[in-house]
Formats: C-alpha cells, sequence, structure tokens
C-alpha cells in the first residue's frame, strides 16, 4: 500500500470590523509582532497592484513570501460597510526550511487575536494529499459532481503533463468556491528531489462565505473526490478505460460495481481539523516572546 499524508498548505484568515480605526490599529499592530518577534522576515508595504480599494502588505524571508496581510472594506446583506483584514499564509506544507517560518508566523499571528479578543474566521484552506508516489501511477475523479460544473473527462486533453484538473475552471478559477488538481510536486519544486504527487482541494472565500467552516467540512469535501492509487500502469490503464464508458452516467452509489474501490485512498482529516481548532486556543503567554525595545521606529517604515 502507498504511503501518504494529510496536510494544510494555504490557510486564509479574515477579522472583521464595524469600523476603520480600529481596523488600522489592528493592522499595524499584527505587523508590528512579526517584525519585533522575527527581525529576519521583510514587510513590503502596499503590494497590491489591483485598484479595487484594498491593500496588501507582503512578508518575505529573502526571495520567498512567507504571507500576506491585506486590509479592505465590503458591504454585508445589510448594506453596512463591514472593514476586513485577512492574513494568508502563502504554504505551510512546501517541504521546505519555510515551511517551520510559515507556522511560526501563522502562532504568532492567532496569538495576537486570541489574546487581545479578535475573533477570526476561516475563509480560505488548501487541503492537501501527499502521496509518496510518481504521477504516472495516480489520478483523482469527483465522484459527487456539482451542478453547472463542468470536469474534465478520462482521456480529454490536459493543459500540462505532471497536472491533472479535475474541474474546468481555467480562467475562471478565481471566482469559484473550490477547485482541485493532482500534480507532481518535484516538476514544480526542484529542490524536492524524491517522488510526491499531491492532491490539492482549494476551498476558497466564496465557499466559506456560504458555508461557515465547522468541524468535518473538510472530511465531508474530501470524500466527493476519489483519490487512486495503482500499483502497475497496466492496472491503471485497465481500469480507467472501464470507467470512461460509465463516467457520464454512474451513480456514486454504483461506483463500487467497476471495482475502483480497490485503488482508492481515504484519507482521514480530524489531525489538520483539531489543529484548526487548536488555533483559537493559543495565546501570547503561551510563547516565547521577545521583550519589545522602548522608542521603536518601526512605525516610521508604515
Amino acid at each position: 500500500m502507498i504511503n501518504y499524508t494529510v496536510h494544510i498548505d494555504t490557510l486564509k484568515l479574515q477579522i472583521d470590523f464595524i469600523n476603520s480605526s480600529e481596523q488600522r490599529e489592528v493592522m499595524d499592530q499584527l505587523a508590528r509582532a512579526l517584525d519585533i518577534t522575527f527581525p529576519f522576515l521583510k514587510v513590503k508595504y502596499n503590494t497590491n497592484t489591483n485598484p479595487n480599494g484594498a491593500y496588501t502588505h507582503t512578508v518575505n524571508t529573502g526571495r520567498a513570501k512567507i504571507l500576506e496581510l491585506t486590509s479592505g472594506a465590503y458591504k454585508d446583506k445589510y448594506q453596512r460597510t463591514i472593514y476586513f483584514i485577512t492574513i494568508e499564509i502563502a504554504g505551510l506544507k512546501q517541504y521546505h526550511k519555510n515551511d517551520k517560518i510559515a507556522y511560526d508566523c501563522l502562532i504568532r499571528l492567532v496569538a495576537y487575536l486570541n489574546t487581545n479578543e479578535i475573533s477570526f474566521e476561516y475563509k480560505g484552506i488548501d487541503v492537501a494529499v501527499d502521496l509518496q508516489s510518481f504521477f504516472a501511477f495516480t489520478y483523482v475523479f469527483c465522484n459527487k459532481k456539482a451542478p453547472r460544473v463542468q470536469y474534465y473527462s478520462v482521456y480529454e486533453k490536459q493543459p500540462y503533463l505532471t497536472t491533472r484538473y479535475i474541474e474546468k475552471y481555467i480562467n475562471t478559477h478565481n471566482q469559484v468556491m473550490k477547485r482541485s488538481k493532482l500534480y507532481y510536486k518535484p516538476a514544480k519544486d526542484k529542490y524536492i528531489t524524491y517522488p510526491i504527487t499531491r492532491y490539492e482541494l482549494k476551498l476558497q472565500s466564496s465557499f466559506f462565505n456560504k458555508y461557515p467552516y465547522r468541524y468535518g467540512m473538510l472530511q465531508n469535501e474530501l470524500d466527493r473526490y476519489h483519490i487512486l492509487y495503482f500499483p502497475t500502469l497496466d492496472e491503471k490503464a485497465a481500469a480507467l478505460e472501464l470507467y470512461s464508458q460509465y463516467e457520464e452516467s454512474v451513480r456514486r452509489r454504483d461506483l463500487h460495481k467497476l471495482g475502483l474501490d480497490r485503488y482508492r485512498l481515504y484519507p482521514n482529516t480530524s489531525e489538520i481539523e483539531n489543529f484548526l481548532f487548536d488555533l483559537y486556543d493559543v495565546y501570547e503567554h503561551d510563547l516565547d516572546l521577545p521583550v519589545e525595545e522602548e522608542n521603536s521606529d518601526w512605525l516610521d517604515e508604515y
């Protein structure tokens, strides 16, 4: 049996405010907390080139982006102006030394929010299932298709050799609620020298606007997909040839009749879902934080 692991890669948090002054104060304090705790990081201010009224501050180490802090405003269903801040961690599982930096930054920021009783919600989660396998021995399809969404068929041409998109979003992917793909990670990240094929399920802001996060949600969403690993290429070819004949008509409850379950993986999301709830219980007194120096000139840069 193939070895595989389940991770959260990208994570997006959102904080809402009823006035802009509180928004600005918290934005200052979040950036300050990172600057004092991790002096090797560099904050680049107002990096958003899209003139939509939002301001994005990018936090880097060297040339690598660790996270983004974005502030802006929107109208709620009662036409009230809500001011927001989002914190988007660029990648918690890249198999790189920056993974720990990203994790530490996340912990530092939620500790500030919890300590100051500032509530936050999850507005974007990338669930990654990493298989210790070459790309050619894997396959994924959606077993519970959404209405008004188009999906790639088995033998339909894909844009890239080592990436398989499940949904046909292409240029509209920023406007959809969720999207997913299967790809060979060493082809994207050259520092990885061993076989890892990743299935990535992206639950985006529009998804959480409609369905606020609750425990078990990630498992329910992941179960909508068949993640398959084949011991041999011959078995894969035979299985997909059979599936291709019925993929447009087979009912979910009848999929097992095609014999695909013998190749299916069943990732368990309980560990990462527990992690998400644990983030609400991290406080500054739990951390070994540096003492802030008096008369810091950091704000002069803002």
